[in-house]
């Protein structure tokens, strides 16, 4: 219903013009979280996760693009009351050039996040930076990203001083027409409590993607990911929490070319599960 709803409002509006594309994605998944407070605030165990992502762009004859990401993020840790939903929302815009083999651009944007499923802790960091890929072949493209984040906005008014860069690169590998590996690390080195405590962030994916031939657009992928939460603290010993999910997802593309950017997707959940970096 979802494909062909979106295929007339396409038909019947100027959005149709060549050049437009666009993409929806459910991702679902289970992680196990093993460590200290850092990770919802010391909820260890199985954790349930979903997002849906929504994009939009306009990639022009001249390969000048424009693009907006919203992204839409919930926890849910059964294991540990109150920390049953964490909540991430994320509005990403990019502006670039994409040529057939180079992509270049930047990208501002906001993600907001709640913790422990309340209206005390809620917060809002804005971001910005710059992108790029290259396509090495008609097989192998990579692609890495650098950014700022800065924001004091929230009800937790206690400790919402964050500031710090996060970076990410990535690999993608065409196997054949349908088929195609991919790899991405991402990594984010910020402050809070105001911004005395440092706090690390990582993460690295493996992931797999398969276009389904008898649905044109629509894509099946799985995922492996890794990520520890590294806070540094000055008095006894560092909390480090190590996070292994493995996720299942469906994605429905439709319009024209798309330009080559980069998934900026990790720092939602760590903004909205890390009592670490956002509390």
């Amino acid at each position: 219903m979802f494909r062909i709803a979106t295929a007339l409002l396409l038909t019947a509006s100027p959005l149709a013009a060549e050049g437009y594309y666009g993409s929806a994605t459910l991702t679902f998944g289970q992680s196990e979280t093993v460590g200290a407070p850092v990770a919802l605030q010391g909820a260890d165990g199985s954790l349930m996760t979903s997002r849906a992502d929504l994009s939009f762009g306009h990639l022009a004859a001249n390969g000048l693009y424009l693009q907006a990401d919203i992204g839409f993020s919930t926890t849910d840790n059964g294991n540990s009351a109150p920390n049953t939903a964490n909540r991430s929302n994320s509005l990403i815009l990019r502006a670039g050039r994409d040529t057939a083999r180079f992509s270049y651009g930047g990208f501002v944007g906001a993600v907001t996040s709640d913790h422990d499923n309340d209206a005390t802790d809620d917060a809002m960091r804005m971001l910005g930076g710059i992108e790029g890929a290259w396509s090495l072949n008609e097989r192998w493209v990579v692609n890495g990203h650098f950014g700022y984040m800065t924001g004091d906005r929230g009800s937790d008014s206690a400790a919402t001083v964050t500031d710090g860069v996060f970076t990410g690169l990535g690999a993608t590998f065409a196997v054949n027409d349908r088929l195609s590996l991919g790899t991405s690390l991402g990594y984010l080195n910020a402050k809070m409590d105001a911004p005395s405590t440092p706090v690390e962030l990582w993460t690295l994916e493996l992931r797999a993607d398969y276009d389904i031939a008898a649905l044109p657009g629509v894509s099946l992928f799985a995922a492996v990911q890794y990520g520890e939460s590294h806070q540094k603290e000055s008095i006894g010993p560092d909390d480090i929490t190590d996070n292994t999910s493995i996720v299942l997802g469906i994605t429905s593309r439709f319009g024209g070319k798309r330009a080559k950017t980069t998934s900026l997707t990790y720092l939602e959940p760590y903004l909205g599960n890390t009592g670490g970096i956002l509390e």
